[in-house]
């Protein structure tokens, strides 16, 4: 739960601000497109958190929002997708860490087996 917040801030800090897309020259119905689209994209790249968001009717009729959308919409899959490899890195971690924990120690196993038992009868078994 921890890894999912620390993502989702992360991705806030990435993501495109309206004040970036305002000096890029971008008209506000391409502003509200492109936000529309980047929680799409985030959906569709696997965040059940985010919702489909689109206007179908200005998508077909505003040049700008449709733009926008698409822009918005490649933006949210990409964001989606390092963060999916991020979590998934991070969870790899921790399943290998966890499986060294729980693999036994080879050298405590042999040490274990060899209790009792006299080298030198082994040293007979060399020879042969």
């Amino acid at each position: 739960m921890t890894l999912c917040i620390a993502v989702s801030v992360w991705l806030a800090g990435c993501a495109t601000s309206d004040a970036t897309l305002r000096q890029g020259g971008h008209s506000e119905a391409y502003i509200q497109g492109f936000h529309d689209g980047r929680h799409s994209g985030m959906k569709e790249a696997g965040n059940y958190l985010e919702h489909v968001v689109k206007d179908h009717r200005r998508f077909e009729s505003d040049a700008d929002y449709r733009t926008g959308w698409l822009d918005g919409e490649d933006e949210g899959m990409r964001m989606q997708q390092e963060a999916n490899a991020a979590t998934g890195n991070a969870s790899a971690y921790r399943m290998e860490r966890e499986i060294d924990r729980s693999r036994p120690d080879a050298e405590a196993i042999g040490h274990d087996a060899m209790r009792g038992i006299d080298p030198a009868t082994l040293r007979v078994l060399e020879q042969k």
